[in-house]
Formats: C-alpha cells, sequence, structure tokens
C-alpha cells in the first residue's frame, strides 16, 4: 500500500506492507510534483493500491488529478470508517483535520483501552483527548516556526528566525529571547493542557509525534514518542 499524505509543509509517500514500517519520501509541499518522482517510486505508484489524504485542499487536489492522468487511481479514506473507529461530536464532522484524524484513530486502535492526549506537534499543535471511548476535543496552537513568523511580521524589528538552535532559559540577546519565549509559551501550553486534560482522564497515556516532537520531549514526563503515527493511522484508516 502507498499512502500519500499532505501536510502544510511536507508531503509524504509512504509504502507500508504491515502498517507498522514505512519507506518515506519527504518532500515540501509547495514544490512537490507528482509528475517529477524519483525511481523507484512511480513504478511503485502504478503496482500498489494509493491512499491520498491531506490537510491542503488544493494541493490535494493537484496530486489526485495528476495520479489520474497518469492513470494511477488514488483513494480516499472513507470518513464513515473514522467516525465508526473514533465516535465524536466534532462540528462539522468534516472540519475535523485529516493529519488529527490519523493520530487519532491509531491511539483508538492501538491503545483501545487506554484514554490518551495526543500532541502533534507540526506546522500547527493539536492536543487532543481520547477518552471513555471517545474523541473528546482538542486544542489547536500555532507551532514554532509559525509563531516565529508571527513575531517577525506583526513587529517591525524582530528578525525573522528558523526554529533551529539551542533554546536557552534566558536570552541574553534578541535573537536567543524570541526563541525562549516561543518555546516555553509552547511547552508551558503543552503542559498545562495535559494538567486540565488529567482532571478528565487522570490516567491518560501521552503520546507526542511531529516535526517538532523531539523537542519537546524533553518537557513532557512519561511521553510515548511515536514519530510515524500519522501514517501508522492512515494505513490502519485505509483498511477500513
Amino acid at each position: 500500500m502507498i499512502l500519500i499524505a499532505i501536510g502544510n509543509t511536507h508531503a509524504l509517500l509512504a509504502e507500508s506492507t504491515d502498517g507498522k514500517h514505512f519507506a518515506v519520501l519527504r518532500l515540501p509541499t509547495a514544490a512537490a510534483d507528482p509528475g517529477q518522482l524519483p525511481a523507484p517510486w512511480p513504478e511503485k505508484l502504478r503496482q500498489e493500491s494509493v491512499f491520498l489524504g491531506g490537510v491542503v485542499p488544493h494541493a490535494a487536489q493537484a496530486w489526485a488529478q495528476t495520479l489520474s492522468r497518469l492513470g494511477i487511481p488514488a483513494r480516499e479514506p472513507d470518513p464513515a470508517v473514522f467516525q465508526r473507529r473514533v465516535p465524536h461530536a466534532y462540528t462539522p464532522a468534516a472540519s475535523l483535520g485529516f493529519d488529527r484524524c490519523c493520530c487519532l484513530l491509531a491511539a483508538a486502535l492501538d491503545y483501545p483501552h487506554q484514554d490518551s492526549i495526543v500532541i502533534d506537534a507540526g506546522t500547527a499543535v493539536t492536543i487532543d483527548l481520547y477518552a471513555q471511548g471517545r474523541f473528546q476535543g482538542g486544542r489547536i496552537l500555532p507551532g514554532l516556526t509559525m509563531s516565529l513568523l508571527a513575531l517577525a511580521q506583526g513587529t517591525a524589528l524582530l528578525p525573522d528566525l528558523s526554529p533551529e538552535g539551542d533554546i536557552p532559559f534566558l536570552g541574553n540577546d534578541t535573537a536567543a529571547s524570541i526563541r525562549s519565549g516561543v518555546y516555553h509559551m509552547l511547552a508551558s501550553a503543552l503542559q498545562g493542557a495535559i494538567t486540565q486534560y488529567r482532571q478528565r482522564a487522570p490516567n491518560a497515556q501521552i503520546i507526542l509525534t511531529g516535526g517538532d516532537a523531539p523537542r519537546f520531549l524533553p518537557t513532557l514526563p512519561a511521553t510515548q514518542h511515536i514519530p510515524q503515527l500519522l501514517l501508522r493511522g492512515f494505513y490502519l484508516w485505509a483498511q477500513g
């Protein structure tokens, strides 16, 4: 099976036979061209079942159209499968993001008797609670890169920074002060959400995923880091 997951920053092409191990090609979403994929991916796409999903509708549509022209059918996961596997009251149901659905589905099916706080630290940061056999709701925050960009765009003198670099406790220059402030703001938000969520689900485990997960892992105690949680959930979703 080939999974194509279109994220805000990256598009992932993932091949798996068991839903646990994935061979992944990672491409920038803005520049990814399904008609110009490196070998052996074009041949793989013609030989395998292909599923397509994502959080950037115009990019996903472009992929679907190009793949169709190449004679490669790409199916979308069935929303009814998610609703059946992960009961919820999100309104409207279709607005619950593809990435959140995948991560919640993986938590629900892999840990059917365990409440979970699912944190996806990507372009945006989502903090979702799966408890008592249902998705209870969650929070969406700007991620590290988005927060840094907002400071640069909303001020006259603050620089545009990448999230890479050391995170000091206190900054002694402007760049270090920004990195410290943004990182600790988000880390505190995650810690606060965990504390509040556990008032409803005291024994909830913490599952952390997403590109910026390694940066937050040291600040979150007793956390499972599952880098490929989204792909795991996508695979399970595609299986029906």
